[in-house]
């Protein structure tokens, strides 16, 4: 049954045929995103920078983005997809280039807030696209395609930094090539993206969404905590144990790599079983890989497997709470759900680096592990409860 599943969930032909090209952009942002993060962390570690104010410089371009939340769905139904994306990702590239030329910490988060904003404009933006091209017969085929393309970048880009390090002026030349390349391929799918039309709706945000499960809007802003702790402060994590910037790129790679693989056959469990008892799973495969990197004592191979572990965790969380909340709600509430949905992930990535680096400047790399074990804790008791006495959600 899983290997007719995972077949046909491979057969993308009945994937909005936009969503294909969408997937390329997609593509393009996280390989940008993971470089620039991958790059930036280990820079201002080498300059002094303590944990504590990379994770305070890092939780500014996540509070951009929760800022644009807001606006988002309104600019979405004046000016439409393609604009939107056009102009938000070529000032997110400017803002990523001048972050690398000022660099100091006023400087990196002026500019990490507005590029976060205008990130986060073209992250809702293309959720909203996806989830409003698709059905429920291939929501979690359609929303795998695209995540696939997002982690395949995130994976691709600490490769880069494996390959060719963080000498001066390598990061400025390696991200100015990367900003043109996803500008072009947005500029390549113009006429795709016009083929995709707003939903009717109100022009009310609607908070009640929250209350369609609770749970899974719990497990995201965990998930947002966890994503944003690793990208800001897992190569500060490595560096504390003396592991170098091409190491952390390749170990970083081969996890999020083993991620990308696993998305087929997390999108083909997706479509056939209880999408809530899979987010449980993933859930515990955060504590096991924690867990695991605890105990590795700086092993590389322990803490390659621990990385595989998250990049399977990590990458599948998203998807499948984005497709079960897909599911439960009405085509004419998509772009507010899918904007809410993000707007509690970017609250997670906001106060993680500044809680997990708070607690790294104190107890060391001890404080990343226990203070992300809680979170992810603290979620899976909540969501028991609520299966034990909420049976409609389940």
């Amino acid at each position: 049954m899983i290997l007719n599943s995972l077949k046909n969930y491979l057969d993308f032909n009945i994937v909005n045929p936009s969503i294909k090209y969408l997937s390329l952009v997609a593509f393009c942002t996280g390989l940008l995103l993971s470089y620039f993060y991958t790059v930036l962390v280990i820079l201002q570690k080498y300059a002094g920078y303590s944990e504590f104010i990379i994770g305070v410089v890092a939780s500014f371009g996540p509070l951009g983005l929760i800022f644009a939340g807001f606006f988002a769905t309104k600019l979405l139904k004046r000016i439409g997809f393609y604009k939107i994306i056009l102009i938000s990702a070529t000032i997110n590239g400017i803002c990523i280039i001048l972050m690398l030329v000022f660099f100091n910490p006023i400087n990196l988060s002026i500019f990490f807030f507005i590029g976060g904003m205008m990130g986060g404009l073209t992250w809702m933006t293309m959720d909203t696209w996806v989830n409003v091209v698709s059905d429920n017969s291939n929501r979690g085929k359609s929303i795998g395609l695209y995540n696939s393309s997002v982690t395949t970048g995130l994976a691709m880009g600490p490769l880069i930094v494996g390959i060719f390090g963080t000498s001066d002026p390598i990061p400025l030349i390696v991200c100015f090539l990367l900003v043109t390349l996803k500008i072009v391929t947005i500029f390549s799918i113009k006429r795709f993206i016009k083929k995709v039309l707003f939903p009717n709706q109100s022009s009310k945000m609607k908070f009640s969404i929250l209350t369609i499960s609770p749970f899974v809007f719990f497990a995201i802003f965990c998930a947002g905590i966890e994503d944003s702790s690793f990208l800001a402060l897992f190569p500060a994590f490595m560096i504390n144990d003396f592991f170098t910037d091409k190491q952390i790129g390749l170990y970083i790679f081969i996890g999020g790599l083993f991620g990308v693989l696993c998305q087929p056959f997390i999108g083909a469990l997706s479509d056939n079983f209880n999408k809530r008892i899979i987010i449980f799973l993933l859930l515990f495969s955060h504590i096991c890989w924690l867990m695991l990197l605890n105990f590795s004592n700086s092993n590389p191979y322990l803490i390659i497997f621990a990385l595989m572990i998250s990049g399977f965790a990590s990458t599948s969380l998203y998807t499948v709470t984005l497709a079960y909340l897909g599911e439960r709600i009405n085509v004419t509430d998509i772009a507010f759900a899918t904007s809410l949905f993000i707007i509690i992930y970017e609250l997670g990535e906001y106060l993680g680096p500044i809680i997990v680096g708070f607690n790294m400047s104190i107890y060391g790399n001890s404080g990343f592990i226990y203070t992300l074990s809680s979170f992810v804790i603290v979620c899976i008791i909540f969501g028991i409860i609520r299966s034990l006495f909420k049976k409609n959600e389940n």
